[in-house]
């Protein structure tokens, strides 16, 4: 028996010490955004690799509220140079996103470069070495050169679903049958639907021309070639993964690469955490049910337009419902007494909360996301970006309503609130929504962690890399193939055509002799 155990232990030595367990590895994470948050997933990943016993260290401006064991924080400070933006939104001006493009893009840009120009992030490329970096990423892909300066993989976190701008190891992109991020989740496509979605995907490649040009000189500032970084081009093509908080329940269905993974949910607790007290006995005494409004981390309630927010307390203030509302501000001007407000809320413990049941939100990806997965339907306003898109998408499902910016009165809210909660059809829909997207062989966190370990145990997993990633337009598109199949074809048809003209004039030549010898 004794040596059966021995065996046993010796067989289970073997296996762990096999390859297949990683354990303390140094990670780097670098997120340079605004807005909290686009970095909540990436966080929750990597408390995550630090409880496993890696070491983490994670360069952003937000940090965490309570510190977790081998996670180092790198704290670099942000500008408010969005806010005035998001501000314009909030009064419904200037949300052309093509107009705004330009802003956007320029803000993120020196955002970005001011965190790698920073003393905190160059401490660290002078004195520390890394096995991984994992790179956030927010209209500033030259941030992928950040594995050049400590020579090792790069990984890349998209906080929305699949970007073009993204699409570094050259995914098919396929246009004929999959709808473009900003047409929404079409059905099967019509020939005039193919038209529209090759016409935003020609736009979209003139925006990625565009976008490259303004981005090139910061990657060149940072990685110089003189000093032996790669191309902007070759450190793009470098990434050895792309991840994207979505999933395919969220969105059509799409071809991926096994180094492009969908993780969507990542911020999202399988067992929410305990809420602060205030807001647990709001929420307990919540006999009537409760409603959270928030329109995201980016954008602040306060700078509403004033009848937008007028008609937005005139609504609440007449329900029976309990509201938990993310106000930016100490006070709330005209308060209701069904309403409380708090600067930060715990959003994902809230929705969890048994008491829910409605959240009135901007529609950003995470904000649906989580409340898909609690099975609260939604009444969305939404603001700009792909929030218009994101709330359609809830209307066609059936477990939500829109109310347009422009269309915000208490009619139209109220409308839109009482049709919600007293039609049980959006309960029961986002209730199905929510199994479906909970139904996965393996948590998003799960999926997350084992391919940022098989990256580290394979040293970037160089056999991931698509060789489509490496072809030009015309070689991707079959058109030097194309053109030499005409070529072969004109050719044929030049030689068969000489032949049959030979053959012509001979058989024509002889017919002629035989009628002049018979003539004589």
């Amino acid at each position: 028996m004794a040596r059966l155990m021995s065996m046993v232990l010796l067989c289970w030595v073997s296996i762990a010490g096999s390859g297949f367990h990683v354990h303390g590895a140094r990670i780097l994470t670098v997120f340079p955004t605004m807005g909290k948050s686009h970095v909540l997933g990436l966080q929750a990943l990597m408390k995550n690799l630090a409880e496993r016993g890696h070491e983490v260290t994670f360069v952003s401006m937000f940090p965490l509220s309570t510190p977790v064991k081998n996670y180092r924080e790198v704290l670099v400070e942000g500008d408010d140079s969005f806010g005035p933006l998001m501000s314009s939104f909030m009064k419904g001006e200037n949300r052309n996103m093509f107009k705004m493009m330009p802003i956007i893009l320029g803000g993120s840009l020196n955002y970005t470069n001011g965190t790698l120009q920073s003393p905190q992030f160059q401490k660290l490329v002078r004195e520390e070495k890394f096995d991984l970096v994992v790179v956030g990423w927010f209209m500033n892909d030259f941030v992928v050169g950040v594995g050049s300066l400590f020579d090792c993989p790069t990984v890349l976190y998209c906080s929305a679903g699949f970007i073009s701008l993204t699409n570094m190891v050259g995914n098919p992109v396929e246009v004929s049958s999959v709808p473009h991020l900003m047409l929404g989740n079409m059905g099967p496509m019509t020939f005039w639907d193919r038209v529209k979605n090759t016409l935003f995907n020609t736009v979209d490649s003139g925006i990625k021309l565009y976008i490259k040009h303004t981005t090139r000189p910061f990657y060149d500032y940072n990685f110089p070639a003189e000093k032996g970084f790669p191309s902007y081009e070759e450190a793009k093509r470098k990434v050895s993964l792309v991840f994207y908080n979505s999933h395919f329940t969220q969105t059509v269905p799409r071809p991926y690469l096994p180094n492009m993974v969908e993780i969507g949910g990542l911020q999202i607790k399988p067992k929410p955490d305990p809420l602060p007290k205030d807001i647990q006995t709001w929420l307990d005494g919540a006999d009537q049910g409760a409603i959270f409004v928030s329109f995201g981390s980016n954008l602040k309630s306060s700078s509403l337009r004033q009848d937008k927010l007028d008609a937005i307390i005139a609504t609440l203030s007449k329900l029976k419902q309990r509201i938990i509302w993310k106000w930016d501000t100490e006070e709330m001007p005209g308060k209701p007494s069904n309403v409380m407000i708090g600067k930060w809320l715990p959003q994902d413990d809230i929705l969890a909360h048994k008491n829910l049941k409605l959240f009135v939100t901007h529609g950003g990806l995470g904000s649906v996301t989580e409340s898909m997965y609690h099975a609260v339907p939604i009444v969305g306003v939404p603001i700009f970006g792909d929030q218009e898109k994101n709330i359609a998408q809830v209307v066609k499902e059936g477990w939500g309503l829109e109310v347009a910016f422009e269309d915000l009165t208490e009619q139209t809210l109220t409308s839109a609130i009482d049709e919600v909660l007293k039609n049980p059809k959006y309960t029961e829909k986002v209730t199905y929504k929510s199994k479906l997207y909970k139904d996965r062989p393996q948590s998003a966190m799960e999926l997350a962690t084992f391919w940022i370990e098989y990256i580290i145990r394979h040293k970037g997993a160089d056999h991931l890399h698509y060789q489509g990633a490496d072809l030009n337009f015309v070689q991707r598109n079959l058109l030097d193939v194309f053109a030499l199949f005409g070529a072969v074809l004109y050719l044929v048809f030049k030689i068969v055509a000489l032949i049959f003209g030979k053959l012509k004039r001979l058989i024509c030549g002889a017919g002629k002799s035989k009628s002049k010898q018979k003539k004589h």
